[in-house]
């Protein structure tokens, strides 16, 4: 497979860009495993974060109703229209993906009945891009995916689903959404050029829109967490009153508390 993608840039003149950290999937199997990791049915819209030369989007555009592939590389846009013109239900965007706003589409997907649904998200994104793009997708955009698959770097993943009392600000920013987990680990042999490290295919399912006031969460998570090693004490005390009569020991470190404990902060700290 990797001999057929790079004949096809080739073709195109195009060559992986360092700067945009490309890494083309290499490894069907691995797409193959992205996909059946999300919940997809043939009445469901899919956004692809970097469709590259098209090896996800062509299997996605199999199974989803719709697949909005969003590609930031011009070079790449006329390999993806020519690679999948037969594909009625697959449109190509030529745009950053942290501009992309999806209220410019009808998006849907039917996996989670029980709330109204929108889109999954779904994709293999340069490793630079995982913080900003899980940002703006959970807690800048109005419309959040119901379900995010992502192939991303192996550490980064490993972060995302820690638990207390080894937490950090990026599990608990995520999980305040939803309920991260590793499905697999992903062999640097399975991109080409290879990487430097492993990956891992992460999926986050049943992402909800959380009752407690989002502002007032992550005023008092980035303060709880702005010197980590700290007591809980001295890093709220500058920013809030506290209250010795809450249900939480203050003398703990932010890493230690649960997502329930910061909601139950956020409605009593002012």
């Amino acid at each position: 497979m990797v001999q057929n993608i790079k004949n096809l840039l080739e073709k195109y003149n195009v060559t992986p860009n360092k700067v945009l950290g490309q890494n083309f999937l290499i490894n069907e199997g691995v797409a193959d495993e992205l996909i059946k990791a999300t919940c997809l049915t043939k009445d469901d819209t899919v956004v692809e974060v970097g469709p590259g030369t098209g090896v996800i989007t062509k299997k996605l555009a199999q199974i989803a109703k719709k697949v909005i592939a969003v590609e930031k590389d011009p070079k790449l846009i006329p390999i993806l229209q020519k690679e999948l013109k037969t594909f009625l239900n697959i449109e190509i965007i030529n745009e950053d993906i942290l501009k992309f706003n999806p209220a410019n589409y009808s998006l849907q997907t039917t996996c989670l009945p029980d709330r109204q649904a929108h889109y999954s998200l779904l994709g293999a994104p340069p490793y630079y891009l995982t913080g900003r793009l899980f940002r703006h997708f959970l807690e800048l955009s109005l419309i959040r995916p119901t379900q995010i698959s992502l192939i991303i770097q192996k550490n980064v993943a490993q972060r995302i689903i820690a638990k207390p009392p080894k937490s950090n600000i990026l599990a608990t920013s995520i999980q305040f959404y939803g309920e991260p987990s590793i499905i697999n680990i992903i062999s640097k042999n399975s991109f080409w050029p290879r990487p430097k490290v492993d990956s891992a295919i992460l999926v986050i399912k049943d992402i909800k829109n959380p009752t407690t006031n989002e502002q007032n969460f992550f005023k008092i998570v980035r303060a709880g967490f702005s010197s980590p090693r700290k007591q809980l004490k001295s890093n709220l005390k500058q920013q809030f009153k506290l209250d010795t009569a809450l249900e939480i020991d203050f003398s703990r470190r932010a890493e230690t508390l649960t997502i329930k404990e910061w909601a139950y902060l956020t409605e009593k700290l002012r």
